[in-house]
């Protein structure tokens, strides 16, 4: 096993230190979306980092996690530092709504990777409706929030399988490793926003 991969974790934990410690300060969505992930992979690099080496399962989810997490980080720092300048109040009261682009991104990745078409009419409109809003700094939050809605159940009738986003996978995964995450809080993540 080739340990490239977790000097490039903690490279980048420590480049991304300072943003990350900003979201976790002001319990911004964008952490509670990024943080079961990013719980995990700390959790398998300290286990690395005791016993030198790991089974090929856990080197497979750090791996997948890893890649997931840094192309997800790259997209919401472009958002936080180049389009809202560092801003973290003008960051915050947006982020759900970057969130949703996320979500709309990964919902996309997954229809591709099960040969379905993911040219969706009302799931462009809805993406450029969003992005439009966060550039305009406009507030019609229920809109967007009830169109995400309706759009999503358009399409996950397209699709013949339950979706199930890698945010929920590793939510099940640290709990399978031991690290509660929500202890008092009650997050959804499934189908409805």
């Amino acid at each position: 096993m080739d340990n490239f991969i977790y000097r490039d974790f903690a490279a980048w934990k420590i480049e991304n230190h300072d943003v990350i410690e900003i979201f976790q300060k002001n319990e911004s969505v964008i952490h509670d979306r990024i943080d079961p992930i990013y719980s995990v992979l700390n959790h398998i690099y300290d286990l690395l980092v005791e016993k030198k080496e790991l089974d090929d399962e856990l080197d497979i989810i750090f791996r997948a996690g890893f890649n997931y997490l840094h192309s997800q980080f790259e997209t919401i720092k472009i958002y936080y530092e180049k389009l809202f300048q560092s801003d973290c109040d003008e960051f915050l009261a947006y982020s759900e709504m970057v969130l949703y682009l996320l979500y709309i991104y990964d919902v996309r990745s997954d229809m591709e990777n099960n040969d379905i078409d993911s040219d969706i009419m009302e799931l462009n409109e809805l993406e450029n409706c969003i992005e439009n809003m966060i550039i305009e700094r406009r507030n019609d939050f229920d809109y967007i929030k009830d169109k995400m809605n309706e759009t999503l159940k358009v399409v996950y009738s397209k699709m013949n399988y339950d979706y199930v986003s890698i945010v929920d996978i590793f939510v099940e995964i640290a709990e399978n490793l031991g690290i509660f995450l929500y202890e008092d809080n009650e997050l959804l993540l499934g189908r409805e926003v």
